[in-house]
């Protein structure tokens, strides 16, 4: 069986091929810019011609998407909604008949503590980001395509890390490395993590899970944000100062400097209302569903992927 990986050179699309690969799939990747990985072929999802891109594939494991909580709504929308309704348009089209969508938490995220969510807890009424209103649009889309021909399914997974990650542990650590760490509503804020490589399993597990059906993924622990920095502070060797900072203020220093960005065209502030609420409300998943319908069992302890992070 073929497959194609769509956002083949980010962490959880590299992590995908070497899963595949051990199950017997043939494989084609694609991503915006060239890249040295098997099948590769680039292609802009939200403007290319994807018929020859999905031509002779199986099953397509869509990772690819426009993340992080800065940039303009219109871009958000292209890369993640406008590029997964044509890559849903060429798959019907061509007789694709798998496809898995890499979907997101931040979707759950209300700006309140929220703990060991399942799957059919509330989403509120307005997202919290560009980002993540346009993954549930997407996701809404893969799941509402879901039928006898082309079978439709998702996961969540929670904040994946490990080789090739250009998001969490960067950015923590660069954090780190400036001598100041912000604990914001004292760091106590709970969070689940996802390795790579359980991520990627959950990905191949969901192929074959039944149709119309969004899980979410975790590995399986939960650290409060304090706890989390002190591992990566000892594995490190850093040794920042800790500054308390209270959830209200931080969240109005990100939107002062958000619009600060905006005005003077600067680009991503330091901090984000995302991130504000991403380091300062608990948000831990329940996975039971993914543990009974795909038999998804967590591989990688946060040391173990710490270990990795550090190699």
């Amino acid at each position: 069986m073929r497959a194609l990986i769509t956002g083949a050179s980010g962490c959880l699309g590299r992590a995908l091929i070497p899963e595949l690969a051990a199950q017997g799939w043939d494989l084609r990747t694609t991503a915006r810019t060239p890249v040295d990985l098997p099948g590769f072929v680039a292609a802009r999802l939200e403007r290319d011609d994807l018929a020859p891109l999905v031509e002779g594939v199986d099953a397509i494991f869509h990772c690819a998407a426009m993340s992080g909580g800065w940039g303009s709504p219109q871009a958000f929308h292209e890369a993640n909604v406008t590029a997964t309704r044509r890559l849903l348009d060429a798959a019907r089209v061509t007789g694709v008949a798998r496809f898995v969508f890499a979907s997101t938490p931040s979707l759950y995220a209300d700006g309140t503590d929220r703990a060991q969510l399942s799957e059919d807890a509330p989403l509120p009424a307005r997202a919290l980001s560009p980002y993540a209103s346009t993954k549930r649009q997407a996701e809404a889309l893969v799941l509402a395509q879901d039928g006898p021909a082309l079978r439709c399914t998702a996961i969540r997974p929670r904040a994946i890390y490990g080789r090739h990650d250009r998001a969490l542990l960067p950015r923590l650590r660069a954090v780190l490395a400036r001598g100041v760490l912000p604990l914001i509503a004292g760091g106590r804020a709970q969070i689940d993590l996802t390795h790579r490589s359980d991520a990627a399993r959950a990905m191949r597990l969901a192929a074959a899970g039944p149709g119309g059906r969004v899980w979410n993924v975790t590995s399986g622990e939960v650290f409060a944000f304090r706890d989390l920095a002190a591992l990566v502070c000892d594995r490190g060797g850093y040794d920042p100062r800790r500054v308390p900072m209270p959830y209200g203020l931080a969240y109005a220093l990100a939107g002062a400097s958000e619009r600060a960005a905006l005005l003077f065209g600067k680009g991503e502030p330091a901090l984000t209302r995302q991130a504000v609420v991403s380091l300062g409300r608990s948000l831990t998943l329940d996975i039971r569903a993914a543990r009974r319908d795909l038999g998804y069992v967590p591989q990688v302890t946060l040391k173990e992927g710490l270990d990795e992070c550090f190699a």
